[in-house]
């Protein structure tokens, strides 16, 4: 299934299916989605990141966090762990918001928040500054 057959609510229009498929090439993989970035205009990275963390955003009031552990970086992880996961899963869990998982301990090797600040960091030696 492609990204833009996979719909999410209209006031989610600002994550764009071009972040959905930069994460969605990324499998989950740092080093992947690394090496996509790498090769990108600081315009674009900037770019991803702002969506990354718009995404994640969404995810961190209620429905959702009353699904997850309570402590604000539990918070972050779970969230930044649903976007990293793709479109599909994101999408799932933002018309279920009861499938919101509780925690993501032990499973945050795969979350791919952090690496748009790793990337400019080696490339222009500063972070993104968008968290």
């Amino acid at each position: 299934m492609d990204n833009a057959s996979i719909k999410l609510p209209e006031d989610f229009s600002h994550i764009s299916d071009w972040f959905w498929g930069i994460i969605s090439h990324a499998k989950e993989d740092r080093n992947t989605l690394k090496e996509t970035l790498s090769a990108m205009a600081k315009d674009d990275i900037l770019r991803f990141q702002e969506q990354f963390v718009d995404a994640a955003a969404e995810l961190q009031d209620e429905p959702f966090t009353d699904y997850m552990e309570e402590s604000e970086d539990g918070i972050e992880d779970i969230s930044h762990w649903i976007v990293s996961k793709g479109k599909a899963f994101y999408a799932e869990i933002i018309h279920h918001p009861e499938n919101t998982p509780h925690s993501v301990t032990g499973n945050t090797e795969r979350i791919l928040y952090g690496v748009a600040d790793e990337v400019c960091l080696d490339k222009f030696g500063e972070t993104t500054g968008i968290y």
